[in-house]
């Protein structure tokens, strides 16, 4: 509910996401404070930017004099914000094989609201901030600057802030239900679930923060980095981008039965707790590394939240007792289905909660496959933003029209709603995928990791 608060309302202050990072957790609110120093994270298949771990250091902490750092910064009203929306999505699934009869049903809603917030920016030039250290030396001993990697360091210099309390409140309502008919036999199953949650979040949270890129001198100095290096879509990237996706998520293909079901009941808590995936992304950030993860972030998670992510780490093997940051003793297999875990966790980390919805009702709706297909000739298709072609053979019908009309109603109807997200809408009439238009594209590799990986898990 935070993330997808914050994003909303980033998205709004700035469009082209240049400048402005949201704060992804409330529990990292007392970290995204000014003169905080940030861990850049490695780029994933997914990002869509830069992405930064908020930490408890501060810039006056890595300086050897250890002295505040004595300048005033600017604050101004810049923004009201408030909003309001809903998502609904039902199907019904029946098919008639020989002498059984299975006929499913699975509908969703979501809506959450935003009460009016108005928002406070707390400003600090980069060249106030160069003048103020400049004479003074970095700590090259400090405990941060020892993990530091290229002699970057990333500082958080605006601060955009909440003048007053704000809530979020956010109804959920899932409904499934399976009817088997084979000859006299007769078994019904339903399962009906909804969901109240209100999240609020005093005065003086923060909500965005931008961040000033600097580096250590060669005399133990801070200067700015003023060299960029802009990242952009090539076509290599874009055919080359799935297949090692695809590689890594095979794991789960290969993954017990028995075992299946069990992560996928976690992944569907998981999709219904979308707080818990950045507390989770950020605890599989060192199991990567064959580290033990810390804990601690757990106790200042929601009870719900703190249950789905200590479900998915006891599935993982990753027991609690082992103190941070000891090396885990973890086999090939393990490591595998942890990579393939971790891919899923960043891909649902880019979605909002309405799509993580959707996804679970695809599931349950057992049509990840077709998906699966649709996505993948999509971002064939559409990859960077630029529509590519693919001359088809003579008398080949087009696998995307094929696909799109095989579809039924209520599967066209889940799967429009998830492609939205991600700016795309399917044509009935034409049976195509078409741009949204006036509305900003989104990379659908998320799209595709996470229906892949469902998808491997429902075989």
């Amino acid at each position: 509910m935070f993330q997808s608060a914050t994003k909303k309302i980033v998205s709004e202050i700035d469009p082209d996401g240049y400048a402005l990072f949201p704060v992804k957790s409330p529990y990292h609110s007392q970290n995204c404070k000014q003169l905080h120093l940030l861990i850049k994270k490695e780029k994933t298949f997914f990002s869509r930017g830069e992405s930064y771990v908020p930490t408890p250091f501060t810039l006056k902490d890595i300086l050897i004099d250890g002295q505040d750092l004595d300048f005033g910064s600017s604050s101004s009203i810049i923004a009201c914000y408030s909003e309001a929306f809903s998502t609904s999505v039902s199907a019904q699934v029946g098919v008639d094989s020989g002498h059984v009869d299975v006929g499913g049903h699975v509908s969703g809603s979501s809506s959450e609201a935003m009460s009016s917030v108005e928002m406070r920016k707390h400003t600090i030039s980069e060249r106030t901030l160069l003048d103020v250290v400049k004479d003074r030396k970095v700590n090259q001993q400090h405990q941060f600057v020892k993990e530091i990697k290229d002699g970057m360091v990333y500082v958080i210099l605006d601060v955009i802030e909440t003048e007053q309390a704000c809530s979020v409140n956010n109804s959920a309502k899932v409904e499934t239900g399976m009817q088997f008919l084979m000859k006299l036999l007769k078994t019904e199953a339903e399962l009906s679930a909804s969901r109240e949650r209100k999240l609020t979040f005093p005065a003086g949270t923060s909500i965005a923060y931008k961040v000033s890129e600097m580096m250590i001198s060669s005399s133990d100095t801070l200067e700015l980095n003023w060299q960029g290096i802009i990242i952009q879509c090539s076509l290599v990237t874009r055919l080359d981008r799935k297949e090692p996706l695809a590689a890594s998520l095979a794991e789960l293909k290969e993954m017990c039965a028995d075992k299946k079901p069990l992560f996928l009941n976690v992944i569907f808590e998981i999709l219904g707790h979308s707080d818990s995936l950045v507390v989770l992304d950020e605890l599989l950030g060192p199991i990567m590394n064959d580290l033990q993860p810390d804990f601690q972030v757990l106790d200042q998670m929601e009870e719900d939240n703190r249950a789905c992510v200590a479900k998915m780490l006891d599935l993982l093997g990753i027991r609690k007792e082992i103190p941070p940051g000891e090396p885990l003793a973890l086999t090939a297999e393990s490591k595998g289905i942890i990579r393939a875990i971790n891919i899923l966790i960043q891909s649902l980390s880019e979605m909002d909660a309405e799509t993580l919805i959707l996804l679970a009702s695809s599931v349950k709706a057992e049509i990840t496959s077709k998906q699966l297909q649709l996505v993948t000739i999509i971002d064939n298709k559409w990859s960077c933003g630029i529509q590519y072609s693919c001359a088809l053979m003579e008398g080949e019908e087009d696998p995307e029209k094929v696909l799109i009309t095989q579809l039924t109603d209520e599967e066209f109807e889940i799967t429009q709603h998830m492609l939205e997200e991600f700016g795309f809408q399917l044509d009935r009439e034409s049976a195509s995928v078409l741009r949204i238009k006036n509305r900003k594209q989104q990379d659908i590799i998320a799209l595709f990791a996470a229906v892949y990986a469902l998808n491997a898990l429902c075989d």
